[in-house]
């Protein structure tokens, strides 16, 4: 049987309780192989661990983009973690149209 595709997008800031459980459930989904995670979207809020590296999104070893438009009202000069990749809506909708599942998250 074929594993399912996933994608998670994070909404949420670094230090919300929402961003914790997106990280485990990436972990989780990462560790078990039961699913394949394609890529994490970090959007609005979810920019800021682009920047923050409360949380260690580089060693789930998947692909991290970060939102352009939400990175540049938020980091304002700070260096971004060059573990993510900067892009645009248009990744947004890629991993909706690639991906069996994407699970909105914060």
């Amino acid at each position: 049987m074929k594993k399912q595709a996933l994608a998670l997008v994070v909404q949420s800031a670094p230090n919300q309780s929402s961003s914790l459980s997106a990280f485990r459930l990436a972990q989780t989904i990462v560790s078990e192989n039961t699913a394949t995670l394609c890529g994490i979207f970090f959007y609005g809020e979810g920019a800021y661990h682009a920047i923050d590296a409360t949380l260690d999104w580089r060693a789930l070893q998947v692909n991290l983009a970060v939102c352009v438009a939400s990175l540049e009202r938020r980091a304002k000069e700070k260096p971004v973690d060059n573990a993510f990749n900067i892009v645009g809506l248009g990744y947004l909708a890629q991993l909706y149209q690639q991906n069996d599942k994407v699970i909105v998250l914060g």
